[in-house]
């Protein structure tokens, strides 16, 4: 297939990295279409930061209003301030810094200094927006003990500019004003060695500041700091000090039990809590010995846990410090280009998004380009070189073709090979040094983790595993540091020999290599690894040459089953992918934990500890060829194949445009034989049913399987028609459903659940995360020992409040969060599966109930209902009286009284159904059912069908959750204000799309003519006019310019009347475009209609102090029918404009 010319227009930056952004691009709507390109500023996921964003544009303008003459003067000669320096061929280079540095010290600067904003709670609650005050109750009292502040910075962006800004701007404050509570000391922590030697050689010897246009001439002989790198002896310092060192050299020696985890690992090294104790109390008394202290951490994402020994760590520090100077530690940055929990939830405490969209924008870091090929799959095989062939021809094609193109520029292009764990990484090596289909890496491929000393450890993140290697810092030697620093450095160079690098699922951070143009993740589809895609992009983003010189694109080859896990992710980076709802919402992050301000007491709830009902045993040995073979006969047999040359079709896109910007064509010779596909397998059923050790029972029976019974002719392993199905997806499904039951029947025995233990208290839970959206939304209760109750649904947000009001009901929690109860049973194919039951309930009389509560049925009910009824009968023999209540949806909304026993009388005989068909293993109807036609009807009450129809999906779900509520609160005589609550973000996106739609064409690129579009001349204006005209100015700009849509009802609301003034006011700027644009609804209902809900959300949704209870039956029939069809016509504009 003939390839196509790049598109070069495509890939150019759209602004230089010292300008502010003004543009973006984004995906067409249609694949084959150009990309669009927008003006104004790619929005942030983050409410803070867009409206810190707006709130520093203004600081910026007025010459930085409020900051002290220090801060001002350093301000202006970092970015007013031309800088020249000589570069290595003597030449005069200017220098300027990026936008995204300008950006992060200035947001450090305006929060700590103009607005002292020191808490996470007090600078959520000035931006996070409309839902601030839920974001800010969702922080714990530890977030709040010491400032934080994080920073996202895509790789290559420039952290360490950042640190020595903010280092330099920290310390001239402290020196130069009087009352400053800024610091002249500096801790900054890197998570591993490798980071450490790359900051060493920025920071050692205070190099940055002396290379870097960081400290004015005339302020020269007032900069008097000190570096001591960790173990480094250090002498007194008459001015400041800036330690350098790994984290192992801070923490507290502490004496714990040996039942406690020795080790932290997630997303990096497992720190030992005893490292080097006699090394690290001597740092820490240094540390700990001057008046302030300022910590920087890179690479923060480390600091996910509260409980990790670093962050301890953090806590030893702001005690100590506390006890000096009665403040603790000044002020703790992070920095980092993935600042996530576990979960994938980004950090609260971030205040300045410079995401990898952007830095592609800006033409800092390259190009990144997902390649897609339709037919590519593993093969079966033992051996990952031969199991992954395809994915690494088609890499090495690819790597190919860049390294031609780099080499006229003297450039040597790197391959990069991604593996899952070291054997993998060992076979692929040992096949791309000597196999001469890739002759050009015969001899010039390296095993990164052979290079290194530690091992892999497990890690889990966003509810998947992976492993990651680990350095053992004991086992690393000088000279072990030595050769590091010097492969790091060599494997760009164009001496070094090497051309492709494989490493155990990623290079670590810290690896700064520049030159890797093709990228090969590799992993098992089937297995539960998940490569995070900023890891996989990271190791390849960094330019080979200086910005604007030249184009570069860094290629990552893969499957598209593996690219939809980069949804999620790099939407967050800004780069959103194809599939996005029309009616996306910025979704928030919370902590849930035990609220110290509420009676713990009271509130209190205990879960009996139990053992559980399952034992894995291992007896896969009993299994014979005739259990296959009976497992089997409900199966056609399958035909074999047609030995055949495979071609693969390679589609190269553009991450950003979706546009095509290359394609290959490549032919795959056959497998010899299927020798290997009978480990392939057997490693396969091990990882499926969780299992060891069973290579002798399985593998005779895998190899009978497959020539004897799979197909319609008996063959044997070497036979060309076999081996050309061995990796296709009927036989690899053949497998699984034969074998998997087998396999679970023989590893599982039941046994009687017994306590084994003291109760755990729901008041000892650590705090977690959620997030808040419309489809999970977050209630605030009163009887409830946490904070907020997290809700996964509406039926869940409905129950809450049935709590609220019950007569009988004492306390009640959910069930969520890594130390939720869960119950084990037997699920489908035999296999030991667990379920998360949602609520618990504490009645007045001291009974417990153990609550479910479901909106649809699944196949795996009946086993749950069982496995949690059992364990309340267990768990009622140990003291206390457990019940387990199933509330079916339907029978809930039906449900009209006030009293859980009623309740759970009213549900018993759903329960005693669901109890039946678990024994007797066949299906009955459940008692209580709602059908479509139903549905559509109590809808009907409320919106026209065909109008309903009409809406994105997450608008329906909004107006169901909506009736739903309605339905429910109709008979428990309280405020149905609850009901609207599913309508506001719906209500809010549909208004900020039909702004976004009607005005954002209108905004300028260029900065000063963007002010002066949003404040255009007004003094031909009445005065008592102008305040109305400048509040909504600055609001359109705020949320066209910046993406910070607050209350966009009311700004839709003054576009639809300021449109329809009589006699028309004559402004220019966005004043006149909005009496252009939005004049087309002059003559309908719209502002109307917009208003009245804008009104009454005021008066009876909204949490104001004007907020009038809405108890009155009728009117919120009617008000719900007008926010209903309200949304349809909002809707409906906007798609007539577009």
């Amino acid at each position: 297939m003939p390839e196509t010319e790049i598109n070069k227009a495509a890939l150019e930056p759209l602004y230089a990295p010292w300008e502010e952004p003004t543009r973006y691009r984004d995906r067409a709507a249609q694949e084959d279409q150009p990309p669009a390109l927008f003006t104004g500023r790619r929005p942030s996921s983050m409410a803070i930061v867009n409206n810190l964003r707006h709130a520093l544009d203004d600081w910026r303008r007025n010459d930085y209003i409020g900051a002290s003459d220090t801060t001002r003067e350093l301000l202006n000669y970092w970015f007013q301030s031309e800088h020249v320096f000589n570069n290595a061929n003597g030449d005069a280079q200017q220098f300027s810094y990026y936008f995204c540095q300008r950006e992060a010290v200035e947001t450090l600067i305006y929060l700590m200094e103009v607005r002292g904003l020191r808490t996470l709670s007090e600078f959520t609650a000035e931006f996070g927006g409309d839902y601030a005050d839920l974001a800010a109750e969702g922080i714990t009292p530890e977030e709040d003990l010491w400032p934080r502040y994080a920073f996202r910075m895509a790789t290559g962006s420039g952290k360490t500019k950042v640190m020595s800004l903010a280092i330099t701007w920290s310390y001239f404050h402290a020196l130069r004003e009087s009352d400053s509570p800024m610091a002249k000391n500096f801790l900054v922590i890197a998570p591993n060695l490798t980071v450490f030697e790359r900051l060493k050689q920025d920071f050692g010897d205070g190099r940055v500041f002396d290379t870097d246009p960081l400290i004015p001439p005339a302020w020269r002989g007032d900069w008097n700091l000190s570096v001591v790198l960790q173990d480094e002896a250090s002498g007194a310092a008459t001015g400041g000090t800036l330690y350098l060192t790994n984290i192992h050299r801070i923490y507290e020696a502490r004496t714990r039990a040996r039942s406690e985890a020795e080790t932290y690992s997630w997303m990096g090294p497992a720190v030992s809590r005893a490292s080097a104790l006699d090394t690290s109390e001597a740092l820490r008394k240094r540390v700990t010995s001057h008046p302030n202290l300022m910590v920087i951490n890179d690479e923060a994402h480390h600091l996910w846990d509260p409980d990790s020994a670093w962050f301890e760590a953090l806590g030893f520090l702001n005690d100590a410090y506390k006890a000096r100077n009665g403040v603790g530690l000044t002020a703790q940055l992070d920095f980092s280009a993935t600042p996530k929990d576990k979960d994938g939830n980004l950090f609260k405490h971030i205040v300045s998004d410079s995401p990898l969209g952007e830095a592609v924008d800006a033409g800092i870091v390259k190009v990144p380009i997902i390649g897609k090929v339709g037919q590519l799959q593993e093969r079966a095989d033992e051996n990952a070189g031969y199991r992954y062939d395809e994915h690494l021809r088609l890499g090495y094609e690819r790597w190919k073709k860049s390294a031609e193109e780099w080499e006229p520029s003297d450039k040597k292009a790197l391959l990069f090979v991604m593996c899952e764990n070291t054997e993998a990484a060992d076979q692929i090596t040992q096949r791309l040094n000597t196999d001469p289909t890739f002759e050009s890496l015969n001899g010039k491929t390296i095993n990164l983790h052979t290079n290194l000393k530690g091992k892999l450890k497990k890690i889990k993140r966003g509810g998947q595993e992976t492993y990651e290697f680990e350095e053992n810092e004991k086992e690393i030697s000088d000279e072990d540091l030595r050769q590091l620093r010097q492969l790091s450095r060599e494997l760009d160079a164009n001496s070094s020999p090497y051309r492709c690098i494989v490493s155990v699922l990623m290079l670590r951070e810290g690896w700064d290599v520049r030159n890797v143009t093709t990228i090969v993740p590799l992993r098992p589809y089937n297995a539960s690894a998940n490569i995070l895609p900023e890891q996989t992009l990271g190791r390849g983003l960094r330019r080979m040459t200086p910005p604007g010189q030249a184009l570069e694109m860094v290629t990552v080859v893969e499957h598209p089953a593996f690219v939809r896990l980069y949804q999620d992710e790099l939407a967050q980076e800004g780069l959103p992918i194809p599939e996005v709802e029309v009616g996306h919402v910025p979704v928030t992050t919370v902590s849930i934990y035990p609220d110290p301000k509420k009676d713990l007491e009271k509130l209190r709830i205990g879960i009996p500890s139990l053992t559980d009902a399952f034992r894995v045993v291992s007896k896969v040995t009993e299994i014979t060829f005739e259990d296959v073979k009976n497992a089997s006969k409900a199966l056609p047999k399958l035909k074999l194949g047609t030995p055949r040359e495979v071609e693969l079709e390679y589609e190269g896109r553009s991450l950003i445009t979706n546009e095509v910007v290359e394609r290959l064509t490549i032919s795959l010779p056959l497998l010899k034989d299927g020798i290997g596909a009978i480990t392939f397998y057997r490693q396969e059923l091990e990882s499926i049913c969780r299992v060891r050790g069973t290579h002798a029972a399985l593998a005779p029976l895998l190899e009978k399987y497959l020539t004897e019974e799979l197909f319609e002719q008996k063959v044997n392993l070497f036979d060309p028609r076999l081996v050309a199905r061995l990796g296709d997806k009927d036989v690899r499904e053949y497998i699984r459903f034969v074998f998997v039951p087998l396999i679970n029947q023989k590893t599982k025995l039941e046994q009687e659940r017994l306590p084994v233990g003291p109760e755990t208290l729901l008041s000892n839970w650590k705090p977690y995360q959620v997030t808040s959206s419309e489809k999970h939304p977050v209630v605030r209760a009163e009887r409830t020992l946490f904070n907020l109750v997290p809700c996964n649904r509406s039926l869940e947000e409905s129950f809450t409040i049935f709590c609220e009001l019950a007569d009988d009901v004492a306390a009640f929690a959910k069930n969520d969060g890594p130390q939720a109860l869960r119950i084990d049973y037997e699920g489908t194919n035999h296999r030991h599966a667990f379920y998360t039951p949602d609520f618990f309930v504490r009645l007045s009389d001291g009974k417990y109930y153990l609550v479910e509560t479901k909106g649809e049925m699944e196949q795996e009910v009946f086993a749950k209902a069982r496995a949690a009824s059992a364990w309340c009968k267990s768990a009622s023999s140990s003291g206390g009286k457990w019940e387990y209540l199933f509330i079916p949806e339907d029978l809930f909304r039906r449900f009209n009284d006030m009293n859980l026993e009623k309740l759970h009388d009213a549900c018993q005989p759903e329960l005693s159904r669901l109890l039946d068909v678990a024994e007797t293993q066949q299906p009955a109807l459940p008692f209580y059912q709602t059908s479509e036609e139903e549905k559509q009807t109590n809808r009907a009450e409320f919106l026209r069908e065909e109008e309903y129809l009409l809406l994105p999906e997450s608008y329906q779900k909004a107006i169901t959750s909506a009736v739903d509520l309605f339905t429910f609160i109709q008979t428990k005589e309280q405020s149905y204000a609850p009901c609207f609550t599913p309508l506001l973000k719906a209500i809010d996106s549909a208004c900020t799309t039909l702004l976004k739609s009607l005005l954002q064409q209108d905004v300028p690129s260029e900065k000063g003519e963007k002010d002066r579009f949003f404040l255009p001349d007004l003094v031909m204006i009445a005065p008592s006019q102008v305040d109305w005209l400048k509040k909504n100015g600055a609001s359109l700009k705020k949320a066209l310019a910046y993406g910070s849509f607050i209350m966009p009802i009311g700004l839709l609301s003054f576009c639809l009347e300021y449109a329809r003034m009589e006699p028309p006011m004559r402004v220019d700027g966005v004043f006149e475009s909005i009496q252009t644009r939005f004049g087309r609804f002059n003559k309908s209902q719209l502002f109307e209609r917009v208003e009245h809900i804008r009104n009454f959300r005021n008066k009876y949704v909204a949490h104001s102090t004007d907020e009038v209870e809405l108890t009155d039956l009728e009117l919120a029939k009617v008000e719900l029918k007008n926010w209903a069809t309200g949304l349809v016509a909002i809707y409906k504009a906007a798609q007539v404009v577009e």
